[in-house]
C-alpha cells in the first residue's frame, strides 16, 4: 500500500459528534460504490482533533475497479481547520485541504459558519473554493483551470446519546468554460449520513447521495459504509 496521505474534511458532522470528547484520535476505514459508472473505492484515513476543536485529517482513496480486481492509488487528501467561538451558539472556522494525486493538485480552502440550535441540533453552511494547479483542456478547446465554487449546508441531529443524523445539501458552480458530468456548468450533490456510537472506540456509519445525472442521463447514486476506531 502507498503512503498514507490525504486529509479528509471532518465536516460539521464529525465536529459535531467530537464536540463532547474534548481531544481524540481515530482511524477511518471506508468503501464507496457509485452507481451508472460503477465505481468501487476504499479509503483509509488519519484524523485528530484537540481540546480546542481544531483538527487535522489525512487519507488516502484507491480504486477497486468494478469487479474488485485492483486496488489502485486514485489520490492522497491533507486538511486542517480551526474554529473560532463567537459566543455560545455562533463558531466560525476557517479551513482547507489539498488533494493530490497523478494529474496534479487541487487546493480548497474554505469558510464554516456553525450555529448551534439547541443541544440535539445545529445548522452550519460552508463555501469552498475548488482551485486545481494545474490546466486542462476546456469544452472550447482551451487550457484553462478547472476550479469551483462550492456551497454547502448542514443540518446535524442527535437523534440520540448514540446516534447522529445529517442532512447535506452541496451546490458546485464551474468558474471557468468546464461541464461536470451532467453536462452543465452546475449541480447538486445532497446526501444523508447516520452514525452510531457502538462504545468509546467504535463508530460505524453509512451515506447515500444522488450525484447529479451523468452525461447519458443516468442517475449517480454513491453508496459509503465506514467505520471508524477511536484510540485511547
Amino acid at each position: 500500500m502507498k503512503k498514507l496521505h490525504a486529509m479528509i474534511i471532518g465536516l460539521p458532522l464529525s465536529c459535531f459528534t467530537l464536540n463532547a470528547m474534548a481531544a481524540a484520535t481515530w482511524i477511518d476505514n471506508r468503501y464507496a460504490h457509485t452507481t451508472a459508472a460503477e465505481k468501487n473505492q476504499y479509503k483509509i484515513g488519519l484524523g485528530h482533533i484537540f481540546d480546542n476543536g481544531a483538527g487535522v485529517l489525512a487519507s488516502a482513496m484507491y480504486d477497486l475497479g468494478q469487479d474488485f480486481d485492483q486496488m489502485k492509488s486514485s489520490f492522497q487528501e491533507f486538511e486542517g481547520w480551526y474554529p473560532f467561538p463567537l459566543d455560545d451558539k455562533w463558531t466560525l472556522t476557517p479551513g482547507g485541504l489539498t488533494d493530490i494525486d497523478s494529474n496534479g493538485t487541487k487546493l480548497a480552502p474554505y469558510l464554516t459558519l456553525d450555529y448551534k440550535i439547541n443541544k440535539a441540533l445545529s445548522f452550519s453552511g460552508r463555501y469552498r473554493y475548488n482551485h486545481m494547479t494545474h490546466k486542462e483542456r476546456d469544452y472550447n478547446g482551451y487550457m484553462d483551470y478547472n476550479d469551483s465554487h462550492q456551497f454547502d449546508l448542514y443540518l446535524n441531529y442527535q437523534a440520540s446519546e448514540k446516534l447522529w443524523l445529517q442532512l447535506n445539501p452541496e451546490f458546485f458552480v464551474n468558474t471557468n468554460d468546464f461541464n461536470a458530468s451532467n453536462g452543465q456548468k452546475t449541480h447538486w450533490e445532497p446526501s444523508i449520513v447516520a452514525r452510531y456510537r457502538v462504545d468509546k472506540h467504535w463508530l460505524p456509519y453509512a451515506e447515500v447521495a444522488w450525484l447529479d445525472q451523468d452525461q447519458n442521463h443516468d442517475d449517480q447514486v454513491r453508496f459509503r459504509l465506514g467505520i471508524r476506531y477511536y484510540l485511547e
